[in-house]
């Protein structure tokens, strides 16, 4: 596959960049951004677990967990997706930066809040000061779900039923209304369009059952 790459966070001291290789060792072109042998990664778990990435992680997988947060400039954090919402987070003032792998049970489990939290905990970070971006995801009308499913997540993120009459949920809504709820403001959440399930150029599981991943990296520059 190809290399795409969509900035919706531009701030002089950030890059983010989602590419169809997630392997970005494997990117020639990837060293204009940032040095890929310094990539830190997670073994992602679906879960709520957020962890903190240094000098000690740099160019590791870090264990169990799908969220990561740093402060360290020139150290990129990489998420994998295929359908679940990658979720990036900027705090300008403290510089301070987050990625997040936010699937179906972290989405209930409310990964995108605790990361914040862990933000403000951590880092001393305000919500005033965090632009988010949530990037390429599977989108309302192609996210068909279990009524279990859609009763876990509530009423209120079902958009409409297939043709099988099974809920569809839009997952980046909830994503987007954790982020809200610690206090970060709606002028600074941005939404990609792109549905993954809906374009073939990018990876989709729900489409192709495929091993690629989409690779959602973010870097204090």
């Amino acid at each position: 596959m190809g290399i795409n790459r969509t900035y919706l966070i531009e701030e002089k001291d950030v890059v983010l960049a989602f590419s169809t290789n997630v392997d970005c060792r494997n990117i020639d072109n990837s060293s204009s951004f940032f040095n890929s042998a310094d990539v830190v990664s997670c073994k992602q778990i679906h879960s709520d677990i957020v962890k903190i990435a240094d000098e000690s992680t740099r160019g590791t997988e870090i264990p169990d967990c799908d969220a990561l947060i740093t402060n360290i400039r020139n150290l990129p954090l990489l998420i994998r997706t295929a359908d679940c919402v990658p979720v990036v987070l900027y705090d300008k003032r403290k510089h301070v930066i987050a990625n997040i792998h936010s699937g179906r049970v972290g989405t209930q489990k409310q990964i995108v809040r605790k990361t914040v939290e862990m933000m403000q905990s951590h880092y001393g970070s305000s919500s005033s000061d965090i632009i988010a971006a949530i990037g390429p995801h599977i989108c309302g009308k192609c996210y068909e779900v279990d009524a279990a499913c859609a009763s876990e997540f509530g009423e209120k993120y079902i958009v409409g039923f297939s043709e099988s009459q099974k809920p569809l949920i839009d997952i980046a809504s909830a994503c987007k209304e954790q982020l809200e709820a610690t206090g970060v403001n709606s002028n600074n959440i941005f939404i990609s369009d792109i549905c993954t399930a809906e374009s073939p150029e990018w990876p989709s599981w729900r489409r192709d059952k495929c091993v690629e991943r989409l690779g959602t990296f973010i870097v204090l520059c």
